[in-house]
This record gives structure tokens, sequence and C-alpha cells, in this order.
């Protein structure tokens, strides 16, 4: 008689503990899935609300004015501006001069120029250098893809 006591025990703890391995399992997949969904940052909420496209400058490659007069800098460039047909049209049309502003600004550039804060510079010094260019709307940012310094 004995025995069966024993028995019982044993299943009563074995169901217990299958119990409290299912409450932790479900409290931790519950406390990962409300992680998960947090609120959008003001950042994300900004680029969802906008239709901002881009429009290829295609890749640039120039002298930078070191001193020892070799080094130079290969990027793409592409402007980024709240969708507007009228705008788009334009940028088609004064590619050239736009890729012009783009280059005579680059090509004064020295390698030290290209530091993580650097490079916010030379992009607003380019949105400043080509919304007057512009009459149909103004691009708010400028994008660099592939950047190489050499």
């Amino acid at each position: 008689m004995s025995d069966k006591p024993q028995k019982g025990n044993v299943f009563r703890i074995a169901i217990i503990v299958l119990l409290v391995l299912v409450v932790v399992g479900a409290a931790a997949f519950g406390g990962m899935y409300f992680a998960g969904m947090k609120a959008p940052t003001a950042k994300s909420t900004n680029a969802l609300e906008t239709n901002e496209v881009t429009y290829s400058l295609d890749e640039f490659l120039v002298n930078l004015s070191d001193e020892d007069g070799r080094r130079y800098l290969k990027v793409k460039v592409f402007i980024g501006y709240e969708d507007n047909k009228d705008l788009t049209a334009e940028l088609e049309i004064k590619k050239p001069i736009i890729r012009d502003v783009v280059n005579t600004s680059m090509r004064v550039k020295k390698t030290t120029d290209f530091g993580a804060v650097g490079v916010d510079a030379i992009k607003n010094e380019l949105i400043k250098s080509i919304n007057p260019v512009l009459t149909k709307g103004k691009i708010a940012h400028i994008y660099f893809n592939d950047i190489l310094v050499q």
C-alpha cells in the first residue's frame, strides 16, 4: 500500500512542474510580444508620413583638393524631395546643371572633410547650393550611396 501514495506524489509533482513551465513560458512569450509592440519612434513616424521620393544624380568621380593631389572621391548621389511631378520633370531637365553644382562643390573638399560630422555638413551645403537652381519645388535631403574616399 505504501507504493500507491508514492506514485500519486510523483504524478502530482510532475503535473505541478509542467504547469509551472507552461506559466513561465507563457509569461516569457507575452513579455517578448508586448516588448516588440512598442510605439514607433518619431523618426520612423515622420518617414511614414512624408511621401519622399529620390532622384539619382548618378555616380561622381572627382579629385579631391588634398595637397598630394592623388586623392579622389567616388560616390552615388541621390536627391530626396516630397513627391512632386513638376519637380521631378525639372530635375530631369536641369540634371546637368545640378551635377555641375555637386561636382564643383566636391572638388574643393579634402579627405578630412568626409568624417561623420563633415558628411552632414557637405549634404547641407549641397542642399543650399541646389535649391536656388530649382523653381518647381525644393529638395529636402541628399543621400550618399557607395561612398569611397581614397
